[in-house]
Parts: C-alpha cells; structure tokens; sequence
C-alpha cells in the first residue's frame, strides 16, 4: 500500500511540480488522499466525539477478543472496523501486545516431539522462520508426500 500512495503522490507531483501548490489542492487524488490518511491528533472532537469509537478502544485494550467480535460489540463493520485501526482512529497496538502469545503449539517431525511454544519461540529454537513453522498446517503441504513430516498442534 505504501508503494502506491509514493506512485500517486509522485504522479501528482509530476502533474503540477508540487503538491503544496494551489493547483494541486484541487486535485481529487490528492484529497482522497487526505481524506484517507486524515491525522486523528488534528481532529480530537470528531474522532473521539462517538462514544462507539471509546467503546471500541476501550474493548482493543481490554479484551483478548479477535477484532470481528470487537467490530460487532461496537457497532461498526469489520471493514470499516479495521480501516479506522490502519488510519489511527483506533489504537490497537495493546491489543496485538496482548493477542501475541495466545496460542501455544507442538511442533512434531515424524511424530516426534521437536518443540513447543508459541510460534515464534519453535521457530527461534529451530532457527526456522515463523512462515516455515506455519507452512506444514497449509492444504498444499499436506498434499505432497515428503521425507520427515512436520505436524504443528495448538495446545490451548
């Protein structure tokens, strides 16, 4: 996403040399930008002015609830519930703090024990990365015959 909003601020700055100039101001792509990238900290009233909004928060930062069910206690769409994460409306960085170690796992070869934890301590122990840990769960690994055969079980 970030590549394409430089391409387009580029191609504005092409257009009219720069985009601080009155000419550029009008242009659509550059208000869709600023709509979509609006600063929150400048408009303190209008974000946090919906108590939907502070419930929201208020669940991110309390709750180990996956962001649909959050989405859904708060009244907004899942969509629009993760576009106003992305645009800084909400914050949910305690959220993913607390999200992150969730989940522990068995990391099995050939049946055999190898190691447990969560994701990230399996691959740190095996000097593997977290996405080669996850592969062995995906439908096209289990379709192909393979010389050790790796198994990740989720303990709780």
């Amino acid at each position: 996403m970030t590549n394409s909003v430089i391409k387009m601020v580029q191609a504005i700055e092409a257009d009219y040399g720069t985009v601080n100039c009155k000419e550029a101001s009008n242009d659509p792509r550059l208000k869709a930008l600023q709509r979509r990238f609006s600063d929150p900290i400048e408009h303190p009233k209008k974000v946090y002015k919906s108590s939907r909004i502070r419930k929201a928060q208020q669940l991110l930062d309390n709750t180990n609830l996956p962001k649909y069910k959050i989405a859904e206690q708060a009244g907004y769409n899942k969509d629009y519930f993760g576009a106003l994460c992305v645009d800084g409306f909400l914050d949910d960085s305690k959220w993913y703090i607390n999200r992150k170690h969730l989940y522990n796992y068995k990391y099995f070869c050939d049946d055999k024990l190898i190691a447990e934890g969560t994701i990230n301590q399996i691959a740190m122990k095996l000097g593997k990365s977290p996405s080669t840990i996850r592969g062995c769960t995906l439908s096209s690994y289990k379709k192909y015959k393979h010389e050790h055969v790796y198994k990740l079980v989720k303990i709780r």
